[in-house]
């Protein structure tokens, strides 16, 4: 059944060059605005994206029998069968998250009603909504055309509704022979489509390839897949067209079911493929991160997330008493101090002031032995106390990106500290202490990552990840050596000294496994969220270093349509394809 949705076209001149363009030729080409480069001073060559979504293709499952027209397109792709789904691996949410460019943590879709929750925090307030990719399209670039093909209503009636032609299909032969009725008679400038069969083969007998009905499935998709392809070389305007052919999956599974948050029901696969790409697999890896923010819930201030470690009375692993030695090392991204909540002193900055983030100490008096991280304005402060005296080094923090802050704290003497902090491996700041008493820096204080309600009188928003706590001062080569080292650490040569190491991957009651073995977890509480990013080190990972996400696709489209991003639209996708200009940009 097809849908016709009429945009109003609010630029009168745009029209008219629209009509003098549909009198020469058979397809309606857009106006020059939205043109890529010409070619023999006769036409121009236009972009355009073929989105499809094999729904429920697990991608470390699909490459064990990669069918043959998906391996034919790797050829001409930037690829990955290590690509993930959201968290909600529900069908309504995973195709938000694709189609938003924001994950579930934000846009809280869980069915296909497609209606954004309420706020538990603030239950009286509007629902924060996020809009399609079609919907945003429609609103700043009206004459692109864009057209659905799928086999549930609801992203027709619902999620996608945006689109000028919506088509619902009853089968996936169906769903091609639509889609090649539209390369055939239409112009579209973006074709969003949904194959299901695959997904029904593993909810009735498991998606696995082991399972001779997903792979029949996978292989009749392949199939209608190739169909496709050839219909969009047979176009009569080919020539003078510029493909990206994306292709993936909502959501994987296990067993026979999927929603879930595994791995298995999160893999999925992504391919970018146009005739001018060379074949690149992508080798990024997952980086996973917490996000940290807020207060206790007392005094009207919200209730937000943190995370304290579960042996309390461990006094012995992190404190400057026992190794006289400390390396610590946290990755961490700042976020605007009004994200969710106002700031009490300068909203809307990176600023955060006098509120401990990190460390083993849960208060900022003299009078409290420990260490903390300390937030000073536009810096971090490393603060150490024996009781009576202080220790500080202060150094600014990067704001708004993700960066790697190391401290490295000696005992130099027994009544001397020297404090060293290091952005991304460079010194910062290094400051030395004296009249401290060593023995004295201990307290059964437990680690807190996050919010200290007794001292955060701003409150606090941040990501963290990968958290490591050496018993040993290391030098700046040596901190460069492993924030940048790719193996297992606990392996390597520093992992005689590691003890303590928080990748910050949550299981779904909160805790969040200390890799070391014997040595204390960290529990979360609040509404936290285990999230992930392609990793981010202070090194050359290579073009290849991408990990894909479900909230990947939006932002590529953008690229490709050369259409404009907005930064209110708050998405959360990467941009990864303009590292490859050199291969497709025309000269």
């Amino acid at each position: 059944m097809k849908r016709n949705f009429n945009r109003i076209k609010t630029v009168i001149c745009a029209l008219g060059i629209l009509m003098l363009w549909s009198s020469c030729t058979k397809y309606e080409n857009p106006p020059a605005i939205y043109e890529d480069y010409e070619q023999e001073g006769e036409q121009t060559v236009k972009r355009k994206v073929l989105f499809i979504s094999i729904d429920g293709a697990v991608g470390q499952e699909i490459k064990k029998k990669l069918p043959p027209n998906l391996t034919n397109l790797l050829k001409t792709s930037k690829y990955t069968f290590n690509a993930f789904a959201d968290e909600n691996t529900g069908d309504a949410s995973s195709w938000m998250s694709m189609m938003s460019g924001v994950s579930y943590a934000n846009h809280g879709i869980n069915d296909d009603s497609y209606i954004p929750k309420p706020d538990e925090n603030h239950p009286h307030e509007n629902a924060v909504g996020y809009p399609s990719i079609l919907y945003r399209i429609a609103t700043i670039a009206p004459n692109t055309k864009t057209a659905v093909v799928s086999r549930t209503a609801s992203l027709n009636d619902k999620l996608l509704v945006s689109a000028d032609e919506t088509y619902d299909a009853n089968t996936d032969e169906g769903v091609k022979t639509q889609v090649i009725d539209l390369l055939e008679k239409k112009n579209q400038d973006l074709t969003i489509v949904q194959f299901k069969s695959v997904l029904d083969a593993g909810i009735e007998n498991g998606f696995s390839v082991e399972n001779a009905s997903y792979t029949d499935a996978l292989n009749k998709v392949d199939g209608y897949i190739g169909n496709i392809l050839d219909a969009i070389k047979a176009r009569k305007n080919y020539a003078y067209e510029d493909w990206l052919i994306i292709i993936t999956s909502n959501h994987g599974g296990i067993g026979n079911s999927y929603g879930g948050k595994s791995d298995a029901e999160r893999n999925t696969f992504a391919i970018f493929a146009n005739p001018s790409f060379k074949e690149a697999e992508l080798t990024g890896k997952a980086m996973s991160y917490v996000r940290l923010w807020g207060y206790d819930g007392t005094d009207n201030k919200p209730l937000g997330v943190r995370a304290v470690s579960e042996n309390l009375g461990n006094s012995s692993d992190y404190d400057l008493s026992t190794s006289k030695e400390l390396t610590i090392s946290t990755r961490f991204r700042f976020n605007l101090n009004n994200t969710i909540i106002s700031s009490t002193y300068q909203p809307n900055t990176y600023n955060y002031w006098y509120s401990g983030i990190f460390g083993k100490d849960s208060n900022t008096s003299t009078a409290t032995p420990g260490w903390m991280y300390y937030t000073y304005g536009g810096d971090i402060q490393v603060r150490i106390s024996d009781g009576t005296t202080i220790a500080s080094c202060q150094a600014p923090k990067v704001n708004g990106e993700w960066y790697t802050m190391t401290s490295v704290i000696t005992a130099i003497a027994p009544d001397k500290v020297n404090i060293k902090i290091f952005n991304n491996g460079t010194l910062a700041q290094e400051t030395t202490t004296s009249g401290m008493n060593i023995n004295n820096i201990r307290t059964n204080d437990p680690l807190i990552f996050g919010y200290r309600p007794a001292i955060s009188y701003d409150l606090v928003d941040f990501d963290v990840s990968d958290v490591h706590i050496f018993n040993k001062a290391y030098s700046q080569q040596e901190i460069r050596d492993f924030i940048c080292y790719s193996g297992n650490i606990g392996e390597s040569s520093f992992g005689a000294n590691l003890k303590g190491f928080w990748k910050m991957n949550p299981t779904s009651t909160g805790e969040i496994t200390n890799e070391i073995a014997g040595k204390s977890n960290m529990q979360l509480s609040g509404a936290f969220s285990g999230r992930s990013v392609s990793e981010v080190k202070p090194c050359d990972l290579g073009n290849n270093a991408v990990f894909v996400q479900s909230t990947d696709f939006y932002t590529q489209i953008f690229y490709w349509m050369e259409l404009q991003t907005q930064k209110d639209w708050n998405l959360e996708g990467q941009v990864f394809l303009n590292k490859y200009e050199v291969e497709f940009l025309k000269p």
